[in-house]
């Protein structure tokens, strides 16, 4: 009887093991909006988790965020929240940046704000590119709607448009502009306390843990 038993548990297993999904891997340099119509709220310490996404098209918004350091000081550098549409199928997706340590390096990442999307074999995914632009002073921001008014355009990055080449460098004037102090999403305190948490040792970062649990 042992063998119709283990036939039954692989017909069983088989198609499980045969789907897969989408996770996308999230580092310190990007500070994750929405995706795929949802709000995401990220973690404040530690390491993000990666999101997992079912298969086909993807629209993300994020914005790059970089620590620079001058001295004992450290600024943080946001681009402007960057639209990003691709396909991918039973894949981990990993950002690629450039690096940027400098304020040289922030006005050339400002004039052309370039990035990568990798596969798990570190080949390059064609994506399409966009940019949700801030309009006057706003106290919050509801993504999922800008994103619904983004997708009733013809931008590249909308969902009405599906992504069949790999993107072009975006010229200076349509690119994710850096900003610093931007009040909306994480606010710098939350950037330096995440930034020196990072920084700290392990008995260090139990400390901290400890006196945030008993306040």
């Amino acid at each position: 009887m042992r063998k119709p038993i283990l036939a039954s548990l692989f017909a069983v297993l088989l198609p499980m093991s045969a789907h897969a999904d989408v996770t996308l891997h999230l580092n310190n340099n990007v500070e994750l909006l929405a995706f795929n119509g949802q709000a995401h709220k990220g973690t404040v310490f530690g390491t993000e988790a990666p999101i997992v996404l079912e298969n086909g098209t993807q629209q993300i918004a994020f914005r790059y965020v970089a620590s620079i350091e001058e001295g004992k000081d450290v600024t943080f550098v946001k681009s402007d929240v960057i639209v990003a549409k691709f396909d991918a199928d039973d894949k981990d997706i990993h950002f690629d940046f450039p690096d940027v340590r400098t304020a040289k390096q922030a006005r050339e990442f400002r004039k052309n704000p370039e990035f990568q999307l990798l596969d798990g074999s570190e080949s390059a995914i064609p994506f399409a590119q966009g940019t949700l632009e801030k309009h006057g002073f706003q106290l919050s921001r509801d993504y999922v709607s800008e994103l619904q008014r983004f997708n009733q355009t013809e931008e590249p990055a909308s969902l009405q448009l599906s992504v069949t080449q790999a993107p072009t460098p975006a010229p200076a004037v349509r690119g994710g502009k850096v900003v610093i102090g931007d009040s909306v999403g994480k606010n710098e305190e939350e950037y330096q306390l995440h930034y020196w948490y990072q920084k700290a040792d392990q008995e260090t970062k139990n400390r901290f843990r400890a006196f945030i649990n008993a306040n």
